[in-house]
């Protein structure tokens, strides 16, 4: 095909312009659009040699037919023309451009897109008339539709010689079928524990400068590292999906490479197959370390108030204690947090085994586990106030107080209590690891153990830094009883979050009741009144389970939220409709049981400036609800990796494919990421 532009190009003879008049949308004057024709007729031909010209100001820029993490390529709409049969486009090599941290391939100041035009009957005149549409980026994206019109007659066997300058280096821009050179590729290989493509190419005789890989949606290929040996071109490309989580790509996955000379270059289009790339540092070794930074950084989130309380209370009662003593219980509770993980890895292993949706911190999705969650912290708590001065079996009291069982027990607690969060590296650790084998899993999920009982290791390790703490006093009951609200704040917590799967009225008494039970506790405490109490909320908890209010509830879809914010409900089908419209799509997926995102939504987008924002009208807001399980919002975190919330991304014009944002958010990430999009 390019060899037939080419003979087009060269055969000139006279200069006649026959071009399209240049045209601009009124409401994106940076850019101009033409169509060029190196034929003044039709004149018996079939297929036509013309060009779309577009010319930029300054430093703006439009996309090539993959446009990298954002844009999209320019389309032209031919309603309306006569004796048109199709069009082929042809795309010149891009270069890549970034933005912010966002990596586009596309054009500036000017590209000229050659195209191959079919013609139904070569004895006639062509009319075209082409709506064309064209997506121009700066810093903020424009969305311009221009009108072009161009007409040949049936006879005029001049060729332009302005126009086919103008095509002439842009047609020898456009990469050519390896089938058509004397080079073959020799691997298209992928690297399932890395996540790194190998392309291997024999017989180039000119070298490669760069790589782009089409076919597969929502997914990164790296500028590749590229070496020569033996006459065979080597590229490796790191790939990534949306969130920058290592990609897993399907068996026999089909792709399409580019690869590009100082001008021109070569295209294939082929499966993957299975290979293994030596490497210093493999990807896993990689994940593992921010699995155990995650896991530290558990320690700081505000899910875990009730496990630093716990911590800082073993801190303060083992001053008195041998340092031989401190030092077992400190491993002791690293340990419960290391086999608290370790469960976790088999459950997910087992799950995902069977087929069965899991994610982070899904287990507070169900009332069953937040109801037997809720004594738990009710006994912590009492423990805490002296309350068991009553002499109890000895079993539990080794379960509840300070014994050598006791700190293993609090290690198994602090991980169920930590796992609604999804701290910075987190989400990022357990996406690889849950997409990954059972040897990942169990790796990655140690990492996080690490990490969440770096502090207990580190007083095992140096057992007598805890003699900096004042001596024993009456300060420590007053502390035991701050420890205590702490406690009871996260207890409250719980119980909020049974809204989700209780009728008011039922959510109403239930914790009315609870209330009583506590007072009834503190004001008589004994075995007694612990064994009654805790007997009628074993009814208490099943007739909520099993009643009919409930089960109607747990059938229910998310609440509506009270915010300000116009939030529309999560449906991700219609995403790709409000890009074609043009707007931006901002989606938040969040759960009340993740404290993580009451932190955003408060502290982020309950902001003034960011309702305003959200509330624009070429922004669509869309809430997830994931308090209660949900197929939907569980398929779609898995589609970018993710398995834990908050999830925050926006879309748009300028980000079709959507763009991920921090955990943690803040309000630079959401005005920029909104930006980005297109608003």
């Amino acid at each position: 095909m390019r060899f037939y532009l080419l003979l087009c190009l060269l055969l000139s003879s006279c200069a006649y312009a026959q071009q399209s008049a240049s045209a601009f949308d009124p409401a994106a004057k940076v850019a101009t659009a033409q169509l060029l024709s190196t034929a003044d007729g039709v004149n018996g031909a079939t297929v036509l040699s013309m060009g779309l010209k577009i010319t930029l100001d300054d430093d703006w820029k439009t996309y090539w037919s993959s446009a990298g993490l954002a844009g999209a390529p320019p389309s032209i709409d031919w309603q309306g023309s006569d004796n048109l049969a199709g069009v082929d486009w042809l795309w010149p090599i891009p270069t890549r451009m970034m933005v912010y941290d966002v990596e586009t391939y596309g054009y500036k100041h000017e590209v000229i897109y050659p195209l191959q035009v079919r013609v139904v009957d070569p004895t006639k005149a062509l009319s075209l008339t082409a709506k064309t549409t064209m997506l121009v980026c700066r810093e903020v994206c424009i969305r311009a539709q221009v009108n072009l019109a161009l007409r040949l007659p049936a006879t005029a066997s001049t060729i332009d010689k302005a126009s086919s300058a103008q095509l002439q280096p842009y047609v020898a821009n456009v990469p050519v079928d390896i089938s058509t050179t004397s080079a073959s590729l020799q691997q298209l290989g992928w690297d399932s524990v890395s996540s790194q493509l190998i392309i291997e190419v024999a017989g180039l005789t000119t070298p490669v400068v760069d790589g782009f890989v089409e076919g597969v949606d929502f997914t990164l290929f790296s500028q590749p590292k590229i070496t020569q040996t033996d006459g065979v071109t080597r590229l490796i490309m790191t790939v990534e999906d949306m969130a920058g989580t290592p990609a897993r790509l399907d068996p026999q996955q089909a792709l399409k490479v580019t690869l590009t000379y100082a001008q021109g270059g070569i295209s294939f289009t082929d499966n993957i197959t299975p290979t293994v790339i030596e490497q210093t540092l493999p990807s896993w070794i990689y994940m593992l370390l921010l699995a155990v930074a995650g896991g530290f950084i558990l320690n700081l989130m505000p899910c875990v108030l009730p496990v630093l309380s716990i911590k800082l209370l073993g801190v303060v009662e083992s001053v008195s204690e041998s340092s031989a003593q401190r030092r077992i219980n400190f491993l002791l509770s690293a340990a419960g947090i290391f086999v608290a993980f370790w469960l976790l890895g088999l459950l997910f292993i087992g799950l995902k085994y069977f087929g069965i949706g899991f994610g982070w911190g899904v287990q507070f999705q169900s009332a069953a586990f937040l109801l037997v969650m809720i004594p738990v912290l009710v006994l912590f708590a009492l423990n805490l106030l002296d309350k068991f001065d009553v002499q109890l079996p000895q079993s539990l009291m080794d379960k509840l107080s300070g014994s050598t069982r006791g700190h293993f027990y609090q290690g198994i607690f602090a991980v169920l209590l930590a796992t609604p969060c999804s701290a910075p590296f987190l989400g990022t650790a357990v996406a690889f690891a849950l997409a990954g084998s059972s040897w990942q899993i169990m790796v990655i999920f140690s990492g996080l153990a690490l990490g969440l009982s770096l502090p207990y290791l580190l007083i095992a390790a140096w057992p007598n830094c805890v003699k900096v703490m004042p001596k024993p006093g009456m300060w420590m009951v007053r502390f035991r009883q701050f420890l205590a609200v702490l406690i009871c704040a996260t207890l409250v917590w719980l119980i909020w979050l049974l809204q989700a799967h209780l009728s008011l009225i039922l959510w109403t008494g239930f914790s009315l009741i609870i209330c009583a039970m506590i007072i009834f506790l503190i004001i008589k405490p004994g075995p007694r009144a612990l064994v009654t109490t805790f007997a009628v909320y074993l009814l208490l908890a099943n007739t909520i389970i099993w009643s009919p209010a409930s089960v109607s509830r747990l059938s229910e879809t998310g609440s509506e939220s009270s915010s300000t914010i116009r939030w529309q409900a999560f449906e991700p089908e219609k995403i790709a409709g409000y890009i074609a419209e043009g707007k931006t799509v901002f989606i938040d997926i969040t759960a009340d049981w993740c404290i993580t995102c009451v932190v955003n939504d408060r502290a982020v987008l309950q902001r003034s400036d960011i309702i305003t924002l959200l509330n624009a009208d070429n922004v669509v807001a869309m809430k997830g609800d994931w308090t209660k399980p949900d197929s939907q919002i569980e398929t779609y975190l898995k589609r970018y990796g993710r398995y834990a919330i908050p999830f925050n991304q926006v879309f748009g014009p300028a980000l079709p494919q959507g763009k991920l944002l921090p955990e943690l958010l803040t309000k630079d990430a959401v005005t920029v990421g909104l930006a980005q999009a297109g608003q």
